[in-house]
């Protein structure tokens, strides 16, 4: 399928692997590496369709409320991803990650900048992992980075204290489960974003709904407030 119209950057509140996995009478946990595994899927489709940034939804700020169970869960599964430099390399695709890493595990913090470091000039596709992230939290860090600079922002200069400053802009944020709320993603860069709910949870989002999401998309009118 062609599209004439396509996102630059999307985001994916990868929603619905528990109740995927209890609708099949399995673990959370295995809901969890079905995503895992889906997440693959998507960055293939991103690649592509020629996409250059993909943000994923990987753990909340508000996910630490969780069992404590489910969170070293998801922390393995974040380890075994994010040791994958060489598949990253060979689809030239770089990782980064956006949220406070201080409050992650060591081990995990250390393959966080070990797996940025290898995949730093990578260009086909940019896969930017929300781990330990909020979008208050975020615009409250860039806040207080501005305060202590001492220099005055407008809109343009206060993305320059973002986590990762050089990210486009939202075009589209896609929320799989059915639940229609951006529960407190990329707020700011989601000013202008189209927004694409989907009933589909997340582990059978395929090439099928993927397409769908484009087709949705290269079908909007985007006026950022002008009258066209």
């Amino acid at each position: 399928m062609e599209f004439l119209s396509l996102p630059k950057h999307i985001g994916f509140i990868m929603d619905g692997n528990g109740r995927w996995a209890k609708a099949k009478g399995m673990p959370r946990i295995s809901g969890h590496k079905a995503g895992v595994r889906q997440v693959d899927v998507v960055v293939d489709l991103c690649l592509k369709y020629r996409i250059s940034y993909v943000s994923l939804f990987v753990f909340s700020t508000e996910n630490w409320s969780r069992p404590q169970s489910e969170v070293e869960n998801l922390f393995d599964l974040a380890r075994v991803y994010l040791k994958k430099a060489q598949a990253f390399l060979k689809k030239d695709v770089r990782v980064v990650v956006s949220g406070d890493k201080t409050k992650l595990p060591d081990d995990l913090q250390r393959a966080i900048f070990d797996v940025q470091t290898k995949t730093a000039n990578c260009k086909s596709l940019t896969l930017n992992l929300c781990i330990n992230y909020g979008g208050r939290d975020e615009i409250v860090h860039a806040v207080n980075a501005a305060v202590a600079s001492g220099v005055p922002v407008d809109e343009k200069s206060f993305k320059n204290y973002f986590y990762n400053p050089f990210l486009p802009e939202l075009d589209l944020v896609v929320r799989t489960g059915g639940e229609v709320r951006l529960s407190n993603f990329m707020l700011f860069d989601a000013a202008y974003a189209e927004l694409y709910f989907s009933d589909v949870m997340w582990p059978d989002f395929d090439k099928d709904e993927f397409e769908k999401m484009l087709f949705s998309y290269q079908n909007r009118v985007r006026k950022f407030g002008d009258i066209k």
